[in-house]
């Protein structure tokens, strides 16, 4: 083996054309999760800024208070793309026509429930203005009308390309809202414009929406023009369809979709952030009736705080991915690719997922202390008690947020099984345990219930969802890598602890350096494997970053073959990265 292509300078020899959205299997996974991922963290970073300049404006409020209500308005419409994207996958499978035929007519259903919502959220400010006398909520009701329209337009055209595995479209243009959310909010806080504006926030990223449309007609398997002809009855649907493909629409199809997309609605309850939405608006609730006085800040701090818990997007992004390439799987009947793909989707997330919470709980003093000081500062003095409640609140919602992302990562699993009722019932039944606790807990402990709550629902909800799977899917759960990180994550929190910060600027050294750390010594210790190398080079391929890609695989499987705890090494045979004996 010492002569292999392994010797040839450690370039890597991969296909050139190589296109990881054409190969089926859990690289697929992978690949498109982590591509998403890349792109929405540069997302991220932009709205983490602008919720540093926006700390002490009523930006934040707004901001925090439309966020919620738009992720509860988008509930239904994540969950109908969800086993939306799973059947449709599966149609076709059987019959492109079928595939078609269906497609457009849960596009031109979705849309249009869409419309529906916008409208009654709009009319809400009026028809039950004498209720809602918060003028906040008002306007926030008022502009969440708006944006739905934007929301499910964009859910249709996205679907499109999804089913088309085309996550680098997609990942591409989800830079765009936090880039445009920074440039408006700068501009805002420079002219200091009237902040009821920044609710309408969707809008500012229109260009997305125009991007998606011209990709959805140049790549997705159905046009626009079929969508509106679409019809939404069955016997309406079987007319168009050819005779061979007509018994595959079943009576009241649309009806069964409607069911089966609940049930899917709960699973993905938390792509849309819909348990942290409801507490944060029974929070303003709260405080809008029992405690106007602390409404800005509880409402700020909460906007702050979500936003760091929401880095639990770094396992939702493969939660999509893994529902397609399972519902594919399953119509193949090979059930080597399902328990496969699980465990490459747990393994790859959780890496990513426990370096960011590890990370963040480490920080989490210095986090708010030097980015959000100004939130805590009462007249001149600086409140230490609100800020140690507001750090022990930061820790309980990030880690309560991790869990919620796993469950959505396994319950899409479910979904793409077909077994999509039993992770509903488990969601259902979490959401009436924060319906029914967090009143009592936010009533006796203040904003820091919602902590509570989050972590006291996620932890029935994990268990829960994990045994479903294994019982319907017989999955054989390969946890062998976790004991491998443990050590990894201890080093890495040890690092962010102790690091001297004393700036921002030291807090973006201190976070680089221990994520650079924590990269290169996962394979040190066992946990990276020859097939994280692979997805890596298929993702910086994709990004045009060829040589970036090449030198960091070949740094990583260096570590990896250098570290006396591994009993094998990485080599290059027949262009792929492979294990050997040493």
């Amino acid at each position: 083996m010492g002569n292999q292509p392994e010797q040839k300078k450690l370039q890597l020899d991969f296909e050139k054309e190589r296109k990881f959205f054409e190969h089926e299997g859990s690289s697929r996974v992978i690949t498109s999760g982590s591509l998403y991922m890349f792109f929405s963290l540069i997302n991220a970073s932009c709205i983490w800024i602008f919720i540093i300049l926006g700390t002490d404006t009523d930006l934040l409020i707004y901001f925090g208070l439309t966020t919620a209500l738009n992720g509860i308005i988008s509930l239904i419409g994540i969950g109908i793309s969800r086993y939306f994207i799973a059947e449709i996958k599966a149609a076709f499978v059987i019959n492109e026509e079928l595939g078609r035929l269906k497609a457009t007519s849960y596009s031109k259903l979705l849309f249009l429930i869409g419309v529906g919502i916008g409208l009654v959220m709009i009319a809400t400010p009026f028809v039950f203005g004498f209720f809602i006398t918060n003028k906040l909520l008002r306007e926030c009701i008022f502009a969440s009308g708006f944006s739905s329209f934007l929301i499910y337009g964009t859910f249709v055209f996205q679907i499109g390309l999804e089913i088309k595995n085309r996550y680098d479209i997609i990942a591409f243009t989800s830079i765009f809202n936090g880039i445009f959310i920074l440039l408006f909010a700068s501009i805002f806080i420079i002219y200091k414009l009237d902040p009821f504006g920044f609710a309408f926030y969707p809008f500012f990223n229109i260009i997305t929406l125009i991007l998606l449309i011209y990709f959805f007609k140049k790549l997705a398997p159905y046009s626009i023009r079929e969508i509106f002809r679409a019809k939404l009855r069955s016997r309406n649907m079987r007319k168009l369809a050819s005779p061979e493909i007509r018994d595959f629409i079943e009576n009241h199809q649309i009806l069964i979709y409607m069911k089966n997309s609940l049930y899917s609605m709960m699973i993905n309850i938390q792509n849309s952030k819909f348990f942290e939405d409801i507490l944060y608006f029974i929070a303003a609730i709260y405080l809008a009736i029992f405690d106007a006085s602390f409404q800005n800040f509880g409402l700020s701090l909460l906007t702050v705080l979500m936003a760091y818990g929401a880095v639990k997007s770094v396992i939702l992004y493969y939660s999509a991915p893994l529902n397609i390439e399972i519902a594919e799987a399953c119509a193949k009947d090979r059930h080597e690719t399902v328990e496969e793909s699980v465990n490459a989707s747990t393994r790859i997330s959780s890496i990513l997922a426990l370096g960011f919470l590890t990370a963040m709980v480490a920080l989490s003093k210095e986090l708010l202390f030097f980015l959000h000081r100004d939130l805590f500062i009462e007249g001149t003095e600086f409140n230490w008690d609100l800020f140690f409640m507001g750090q022990t609140l930061f820790i309980i919602i990030i880690t309560g947020q991790f869990l919620y992302g796993y469950s959505t990562l396994f319950g899409n699993a479910l979904i793409g099984s077909g077994n999509a009722g039993l992770a509903a019932k488990g969601f259902t039944i979490t959401l009436l345990i924060i319906l029914a606790t967090s009143p009592i807990f936010i009533y006796i402990n203040g904003i820091l219930g919602i902590g509570i709550v989050m972590l006291i629902s996620s932890l029935f909800l994990l268990p829960y969802i994990l045994i479903q799977l294994k019982r319907k899917l017989d999955i054989n759960y390969n946890y062998n890598f976790f004991y491998r990180l443990i050590p990894n994550l201890i080093l890495l929190f040890f690092i962010m602890w102790i690091f001297p910060y004393n700036s921002t600027l030291s807090i973006l050294i201190g976070i680089i350096l221990g994520a650079t750390l924590y990269l290169f010594l996962n394979p040190f210790f066992g946990v990276s494997i020859p097939e994280d190398l692979q997805m890596i080079n298929d993702l910086f391929n994709t990004l045009k970053l060829k040589l970036a890609g090449n030198l960091i695989v070949n740094a990583m499987k260096i570590t990896y073959n250098f570290s006396p705890l591994n009993k094998d090494r990485i080599i290059i045979e027949e262009n792929k990265l492979v294990l050997v004996k040493k």
